[in-house]
């Protein structure tokens, strides 16, 4: 059973009380986006992962937590009351852009998923300009993540990035590079054929995982 509830936390940084919502058993059913987007409840709430102080206006996916080396002064930076006080942006959508930006010299890989999350909240919001920005963050701070660690669930995430922003060659290209030299499990030379025929078709719209496609690959010579 999902439930939301109401708990009160207290801002890390201003001390400000005030009550937070979070979902509880979130069990969905269904087919998770290609680049993992979850169905069901998860996706309808998925604001709720990250909180924003509304008196100080930090964000985090836990506002009781400071994040590693934290300086106040970093709220009040240009760019991070920019998108605080634009009125224009959907509120779900600014709170993964802002928990982004301060991730951003902290975290490469949980700034690139935040990046991912708020081209989610954007196509929500039907604000393709952001989508696009937010993608190509994402695809800029997953691949610098991957210079710490290796991740091939990430570098199939990538995949999706370019095709999503419609840069098909690249797209096409690295799916074809990870399915002929990483060895991937056969459920992932799945996806990235399927990826590679979206890219043949200049497809880049959201698809599910349980896509129909067929093993088309593109011939080089």
């Amino acid at each position: 059973m999902n439930t939301i509830k109401n708990i009160e936390k207290k801002c890390a940084v201003c001390g400000y009380n005030y009550h937070y919502q979070k979902l509880y058993n979130d069990e969905t059913f269904g087919m998770r986006d290609l680049d993992t987007r979850p169905p069901g409840i998860a996706r309808t709430f998925m604001h709720l992962m990250v909180e924003k102080c509304p008196k100080c206006g930090y964000t985090n996916y836990d506002i009781r937590q400071i994040l590693i080396d934290f300086q106040k002064s970093e709220l009040d930076d240009e760019h991070y009351q920019l998108i605080l006080n634009n009125a224009n942006i959907n509120f779900a959508l600014k709170k993964f852009m802002l928990i982004a930006l301060l991730l951003e010299k902290r975290d490469a890989k949980k700034a690139g998923m935040s990046y991912l999350r708020a081209s989610w909240m954007a196509d929500d919001s039907k604000d393709t300009t952001t989508a696009l920005k937010t993608r190509s963050k994402a695809i800029h701070f997953l691949e610098l993540s991957l210079k710490d660690e290796d991740n091939q669930n990430i570098r199939l995430i990538i995949v999706d990035l370019y095709r999503r922003i419609s840069m098909f060659e690249e797209a096409y290209d690295y799916a074809k590079y990870l399915y002929d030299n990483f060895g991937m499990e056969d459920y992932k030379r799945d996806i990235l054929q399927y990826q590679m025929q979206l890219c043949l078709a200049k497809d880049n719209l959201d698809h599910t995982m349980l896509g129909n496609y067929s093993p088309i690959v593109k011939n080089n010579n």
